[in-house]
């Protein structure tokens, strides 16, 4: 990481650099942590290794790759009628935000630290914003003097407490362990927290984020399902009775492979190599080359 902003002249630290209006390490790091969350985490060793070697034809590769990604992150779909930005923001500043917030430079220090994150550090000024809170960091920003209530809610006494199973309930946890924003190591310590014997923690060994999106397996009819939902859906359906819990997926659920597939290979690196390819032209405007 350091490399890239030692060097500054460096054809990748630009191509990272104009990617996002960031310093190199700073982009990667982010780019890093977007590609962690699904599938497209096996462009993370040939990105790495051809930013390290950094030769006229990794140049040439990594161009339409950057724009590429770029594009493909500030696309829609459908699904985005059904996220609200606003509520994130709402519970995350209201329950999770550390109280009182570091300032903007304590959170880029925490995220230069890491080789791989989200970077969201700079919500810092947005939580002063929504919140209104008085504090050195919130106070220097003066973003809270607007009329009116800040755009969070309060916590109460149950916030942050572990709770008693009632007798008639179950507690069905779900986590991965390469999820960068709600660590597994958290979901062990709510489990063992949690006051009362039926309950169960389902650790997913490469799932990340959200487990109902990221434990993807192969059906009996080669269809993709969702691990995490089909847990969540016996759990359900059988009233969160635990010993009937149907968690046969668990077994289907792929083993951890970093090879990009030669698709992706082919639409994104514009080769038919992942790490040692040449630039194919032909390729990167989607023409069929077979």
């Amino acid at each position: 990481m350091a490399t890239l902003d030692n060097d500054l002249s460096s054809p990748c630290a630009t191509l990272l650099s104009n990617s996002t209006d960031t310093s190199p390490s700073v982009a990667l790091r982010s780019l890093l942590g977007t590609f962690l969350k699904d599938e497209a985490r096996t462009f993370i060793p040939p990105l790495v290794y051809r930013l390290n070697r950094c030769d006229a034809n990794d140049v040439d590769v990594l161009s339409p790759f950057l724009v590429g990604i770029s594009t493909l992150s500030s696309s829609s779909s459908q699904e985005d009628a059904f996220q609200s930005t606003l509520l994130y923001y709402l519970i995350i500043f209201s329950e999770m935000w550390e109280m009182p917030t570091p300032s903007t430079s304590e959170m880029e220090l925490r995220f230069t630290n890491g080789g791989i994150a989200d970077g969201i550090y700079p919500y810092t000024s947005l939580y002063c914003a929504f919140s209104k809170e008085k504090s050195p960091a919130c106070d220097e920003l003066n973003l809270g003097l607007y009329k009116g209530e800040g755009i969070v809610y309060e916590r109460d006494q149950y916030w942050n407490k572990s709770a008693a199973i009632p007798t008639q309930a179950s507690v069905l946890l779900l986590s991965g362990k390469l999820d960068p924003e709600t660590p597994s190591k958290y979901a062990e310590y709510l489990l063992d927290a949690l006051d009362g014997s039926n309950k169960e923690l389902v650790t997913f060994d490469y799932a990340t984020h959200d487990i109902t999106q990221s434990t993807p397996f192969k059906g009996s009819d080669g269809s993709t399902l969702s691990c995490g939902m089909e847990l969540l859906v016996s759990y359900v359906s059988n009233n969160g009775d635990l010993e009937r819990l149907d968690r046969s997926c668990i077994d289907e659920m792929p083993d951890f492979n970093l090879t990009a597939p030669i698709d992706a290979v082919q639409g994104y690196f514009s080769t038919d190599e992942a790490y040692d390819g040449v630039y194919n032209a032909r390729l990167s405007q989607g023409e069929d080359v077979s």
